[in-house]
């Protein structure tokens, strides 16, 4: 196991499934224009869940014969002009690069079960798609196409400046001072979820009233399970509105689920992160601590809330644009 760049720790096969989103298209064998009318399927891939504004956008568009004979490619198929772009309010993102077809390079002959593509950064096409915001791409060439793929572009995560989170749930707002110094990863970890839009329409699955309540299970949308490498900090200390991880494994915080803590805790200092303050919504936090739960129980769930507490959104801000979320 590793860490990734975002300090999250993944297996080989973990991180195989988390980095790519394959979206399978075929065609009819009477529209490949193949002598042996040998069918085809074509994939379109993005690398990464997100990227950061300035990074590589790699996106991977691979042709493949599912037919049991071999199919005639001496017409070639112009891979990366076949890309489409469009941001999420519909505009089509401009090409202002010239693409490398590499059609000259591609198989005459692609022999059953052969595949061929090309992998490339597609924002020397498209500079436009660097800036912040979701993207939707397609691909079509050939008679082939691609259903779409969606990308996240996020602002670059600066760890020298101080943040806040906004979490907007049924009763009000909740606003922490983040921990960047003390906890750069785990506060990058959020500002990456957050902005991704992973924790929107979420739950508060735990209360415990004087306790602390939990959140930030994303089990039920698919969400692989990873890990944040621990960072304790002796000075710091659990009291009410503490915001930390959840422990996964010796040595292994929860890549997602979180703690809010509702009154000092020593048994959690020094054992788990401690990523976040309150700053605001001490009265929000209350009247979520005062929601009637399923109890303790011999089995799960373990205090349930009655009535389900969302998270509407979250929101992970610079501190210095504080007053521009509502």
């Amino acid at each position: 196991m590793r860490p990734d760049r975002h300090g999250r720790t993944l297996t080989a096969l973990g991180i195989l499934f988390a980095l790519l989103a394959v979206h399978p298209a075929t065609t009819r064998a009477e529209d490949a224009k193949s002598p042996t009318k040998g069918p085809l399927a074509a994939t379109l891939e993005v690398l990464g869940f997100f990227i950061y504004e300035g990074d590589p956008l790699r996106v991977r568009v691979t042709v493949l014969n599912t037919g049991e004979q071999p199919y005639d490619n001496t017409g070639a198929i112009n891979l990366l002009s076949g890309l489409k772009v469009s941001s999420a309010t519909g505009t089509k993102i401009a090409v202002k690069g010239k693409p490398d077809a590499d059609m000259k390079r591609q198989p005459a002959v692609i022999a059953p079960g052969g595949f061929f593509g090309v992998d490339s950064d597609i924002t020397a096409l498209m500079p436009d798609i660097s800036k912040p915001g979701t993207y939707t791409i397609t691909w079509e060439s050939g008679g082939l196409t691609a259903p779409a793929v969606t990308m996240k572009v996020l602002p670059k995560f600066d760890p020298q400046a101080n943040y806040i989170a906004v979490i907007e749930t049924d009763y009000g707002y909740l606003e922490f001072d983040l921990k960047t110094k003390e906890a750069p990863l785990h506060v990058k970890n959020f500002y990456d979820l957050s902005l991704q839009g992973v924790y929107d329409n979420t739950v508060i699955h735990q209360i415990m009233k004087g306790v602390e309540l939990r959140g930030g299970d994303l089990s039920a949308s698919g969400w692989p399970v990873y890990a944040v490498s621990p960072e304790i900090v002796p000075e710091l200390k659990h009291k009410r509105g503490t915001l930390s991880s959840m422990k996964m494994a010796p040595g292994q915080d929860n890549g997602s689920q979180f703690v809010m803590t509702l009154a000092p805790l020593a048994q959690y200092d020094g054992a788990l992160s401690i990523f976040g303050e309150l700053r605001k919504g001490d009265d929000v936090l209350t009247a979520i601590e005062n929601i009637p739960t399923t109890g303790q129980r011999e089995q799960l769930p373990y205090f349930r809330p009655l009535k389900p507490v969302v998270l509407r959104s979250v929101t992970v801000k610079k501190a210095a644009a504080e007053g521009s979320q509502r």
